[in-house]
């Protein structure tokens, strides 16, 4: 494998694993694109696949990497993953690389950025497998052309890893959601979840009276937990568990809206609860 692993292992509290943990893996620059993908994504493309420069890193070599650091501090029992593009590399099954009897492996996609709140409600709805983690990938090459992510890093590929137990309130989503709605769903939203900070997707607006901060744009599902990841650490490397910090993030593709809260107080995320959603009547206002 060509990558080079950087993760968020500095953060690292003594008896207290890290709710997220980030990982930045590099692209061999300069590096001609393997035949072998080449011509598996032309028998599945109606056009001739883009030649990349340089090798990207297939779901499961970043997996492997993230579970090692996840089981080294703790039990391992459901993994959920969440990604917005399919795997460059699908010669590899994740699930085939990684799951055993004591480990469960399932995926998510299909549903764009908001992949990852979906992957933490599954995560959520095994309560007889409590050591659960969610991984976020998102690969900078993609083997066909596509305006909409024109703007992705191309020097590396992300993943994120998320323990849902480790102080996540429930998700809370919304479909249908058209763009008139959004700024109005979202500020209700924010005010029944009273956070400290908001971290926003790229296309949503800035919430009106709560501090927030806005995600990178050149990441898809992976955004809004690495800027989540980099707002948790302080000065001295450890996490910050001070603020209650909320990350939200909007799907135009399938008007779909989610956020989700972390707190240190957050009550464990070991079973899916009903959720107050906000009365009809307020919500369909256009």
């Amino acid at each position: 494998m060509t990558a080079v692993f950087a993760a968020s292992t500095a953060l690292v509290r003594a008896g207290y694993p890290v709710p997220v943990r980030r990982a930045r893996f590099g692209r061999a620059p300069g590096g001609r694109p393997d035949p072998e993908l080449q011509l598996l994504w032309a028998e599945r493309l109606t056009t001739d696949p883009i030649a990349r420069a340089g090798q990207g890193n297939s779901f499961s070599d970043m997996c492997e990497h993230l579970v090692a650091e996840l089981r080294a501090t703790g039990p391992l029992d459901l993994l959920v993953l969440a990604h917005v593009t399919p795997d460059l590399d699908s010669r590899d099954s994740v699930a085939g690389a990684l799951a055993s009897p004591e480990l469960l492996v399932l995926a998510v996609s299909d549903q764009g950025r908001l992949a990852p709140f979906t992957a933490l409600r599954v995560a959520a709805a095994f309560p007889d497998r409590p050591h659960a983690a969610v991984i976020v990938l998102d690969q900078a090459a993609v083997p066909y052309a596509d305006s909409d992510l024109s703007a992705l890093d191309d020097r590396a590929d992300h993943a994120v890893a998320l323990l849902p137990a480790l102080g996540f309130d429930p998700v809370r989503q919304w479909a249908g959601v058209t763009g008139d709605r959004v700024a109005s769903l979202l500020d209700e939203a924010l005010r029944a979840e009273q956070p400290d900070l908001v971290i926003l997707g790229p296309a949503l607006p800035p919430p009106a009276g709560f501090a927030w901060r806005r995600a990178p744009g050149d990441q898809l599902a992976t955004a809004v937990f690495s800027a989540l990841s980099a707002e948790m650490a302080d000065g001295a490397g450890t996490v910050d568990r001070t603020r209650r910090i909320t990350v939200v993030e909007y799907e135009p593709a399938i008007r779909g809206l989610a956020l989700v809260t972390w707190s240190e107080h957050s009550r464990p995320a070991r079973h899916l609860t009903p959720v107050p959603e906000i009365h009809p009547d307020r919500s369909h206002r256009r």
